[in-house]
């Protein structure tokens, strides 16, 4: 394996750690890791919250009682590979229970 590989691979892993909950690496204090990886979930919670209030809005919906929960919930799973944060928030206000039938029927 060459000098470049085992870099990728190590960059891998602390990527793995900070966001999808992997084990932190050999070397890298773990305290430190874990501080950056609450941070960057934290940066995740409050962009989404954001844009997925603006696309439910968009859509004439109201957002759950128990949004923030979920959204809790989901910044906990790692995010799809390539994806961007609207790509994040599409997921997930697609995850949201649709509103009813007769809902729709009575606002149209």
């Amino acid at each position: 394996m060459t000098a470049r590989e085992r870099l990728a691979d190590r960059q891998a892993e602390l990527l793995a750690a900070l966001v999808a909950g992997a084990p932190v690496p050999p070397g890298f204090d773990g305290a430190r890791v874990s501080a950056e990886a609450r941070t960057l979930r934290a940066k995740r919670r409050r962009v989404l919250g954001r844009i997925v209030t603006g696309f439910l809005d968009d859509e004439g919906r109201t957002a759950p009682a128990d949004l923030d929960d979920r959204l809790d919930r989901w910044v906990d799973r790692p995010r799809r590979t390539g994806t961007g944060f609207h790509d994040d928030a599409r997921a997930f206000v697609a995850s949201l229970p649709a509103p009813s039938r007769r809902w729709w029927r009575r606002t149209r």
